[in-house]
């Protein structure tokens, strides 16, 4: 099993959390769900998934990018769940720059009720201050045979701002006025790990485990990039964890000046061979 642990370039552990609550999320339930389910699909109470809704609440971020360019609307997600274990979810309504965490999100949670069983699906609406947030005929998009969830919405209070030339430098994390993120956090970067890497086939004949040292890029866009092997161990699992980085999701980017931003990172990958 590989385990991942970040070390952030000269990290303000305070700072960070401080500068966290910059984004404000305003979460909302709708009571109900529609009645255009079959009989195949468990019917699950709004209040058994209210772990589900606090996780999303806590962990969705409205890119700063998308808030510079005004980008409002509505995402719609289609899950299918075995025994409350979330085996697929497609985006059947995308929001640029917005649905694809989102998604990411979704697909990393582990803690539905176990009686969940079916098709679902999910609208999350993105807002910004009073602004508009165009209706959408979700019955137009989601399959009969679906249950719809209730509904996530995000708003945040900053208003659009004029949208400028994007800051081509590169910054640590101390000199950012919010930090970049994984979409779901320590949490779902592990669950990403954990489900990309495998241990090869040579560092298990010979025993071979221990730190691996990085460095990589997040850029304005939250892409990663840059990613070098600063100290490794070889026998496959250098290129193995570096290759898995280099494919990660999208990034919520960092934010300095109203801008999103690139930042660099150094990290270790800690490589522990598999219990016999």
């Amino acid at each position: 099993m590989i385990y991942l642990r970040l070390k952030y370039i000269n990290m303000n552990y305070r700072k960070l959390i401080a500068l966290s609550t910059l984004f404000l999320l305003l979460f909302t339930i709708l009571p109900t769900f529609a009645q255009n389910a079959t009989d195949s699909t468990t019917k699950v109470p709004a209040l058994q998934l209210k772990g589900f809704y606090k996780y999303m609440a806590a962990n969705v971020k409205y890119p700063g990018k998308a808030i510079l360019q005004n980008v409002q609307g509505t995402s719609i997600f289609l899950l299918k769940v075995e025994h409350g274990q979330i085996q697929h979810v497609e985006t059947a309504l995308n929001l640029e720059g917005l649905s694809e965490n989102v998604k990411t999100l979704i697909s990393t949670y582990t803690e539905l009720p176990k009686t969940m069983n079916g098709k679902y699906s999910l609208g999350v609406k993105f807002i910004i201050g009073n602004g508009s947030n165009t209706e959408v005929d979700e019955n137009a998009i989601i399959p009969a045979d679906y249950v719809k969830l209730p509904n996530v919405t995000i708003m945040t209070s900053s208003p659009p701002r004029t949208l400028t030339a994007p800051d081509i430098n590169t910054y640590g994390i101390e000199e950012v006025d919010t930090p970049p993120n994984f979409p779901g956090g320590y949490q779902a970067l592990q669950e990403y790990f954990y489900k990309t890497i495998k241990y090869p086939a040579e560092a298990l004949k010979n025993k071979v485990e221990g730190r691996i040292y990085f460095s990589f890029k997040i850029d304005y866009d939250g892409n990663v990039k840059n990613v070098k092997v600063l100290r490794g161990l070889g026998a496959g699992l250098d290129e193995v964890a570096k290759d898995a980085m280099k494919d990660c999701p999208k990034w919520n980017a960092a934010i300095k000046n109203g801008q999103t931003v690139s930042t660099k990172f150094s990290y270790f990958a800690e490589c522990r061979l598999p219990n016999p």
